[in-house]
């Protein structure tokens, strides 16, 4: 078998890549719970009893006050990014009945995800699902209960302890150029220019 003269370059990686499993780490939607929990008490918020127990309902709420203010955080448990638009639709129901106050966070919580399935979610569609996200102020969170870190990678919290504590790719990884990326319509010649950077 001859082999190729032609150079190998990572899109050709990539693109070899694509049957790889939507998560990075395997864990159940209890112990990825538990770790958002976990996650949120740690920063000072103090989890609310739920009220009544409905199907529609957000999997937490949880406050923490500082100063006379009271910063409160909502959120819903996904399996993975093909899940994350039904948790955006979910999301905007319990905000149409909680209200958008200007201390109230809400975010949509995923496990760990592979780069390249959160990367192809967030620009498909013309960025549909980045654009949703942006739109009603939600965000996303990678909870690794293993390791009890949290990852914000759509999104920032109005409460600026909260983001202190969120753990953060080094400066130039696909996560951080994707969640501060500003919006583009022209989809094709960004994703272009993320694959050509890669190669570089």
């Amino acid at each position: 078998m001859q082999m190729s003269e032609k150079k190998f370059s990572s899109k050709d990686l990539l693109g070899q890549l694509r049957p790889t499993p939507d998560l990075a780490y395997e864990f159940s939607n209890k112990e990825v719970l538990e770790g958002a929990k976990f996650f949120i008490r740690y920063v000072g918020y103090t989890l609310e009893e739920p009220k009544e127990q409905r199907e529609d309902a957000p999997d937490f709420c949880a406050t923490r006050k500082e100063a006379g203010t009271t910063y409160r955080v909502v959120g819903v448990l996904r399996r993975n990014m093909k899940e994350a638009a039904d948790g955006i639709i979910q999301l905007k129901k319990v905000k149409e009945e909680i209200g958008e106050g200007e201390k109230i966070d809400y975010a949509i919580v995923l496990p760990p995800v592979q780069e390249r399935h959160l990367i192809d979610y967030m620009m498909a569609d013309d960025y549909k699902l980045y654009r949703d996200l942006q739109r009603n102020g939600f965000m996303l969170w990678l909870c690794n209960p293993q390791e009890k870190s949290m990852f914000c990678a759509q999104g920032a919290s109005r409460d600026k302890r909260l983001n202190e504590y969120f753990r953060f790719k080094p400066a130039g990884g696909f996560l951080d150029r994707l969640a501060s990326m500003p919006y583009r319509s022209e989809s094709r010649q960004f994703k272009k220019d993320l694959m050509d950077s890669m190669e570089q």
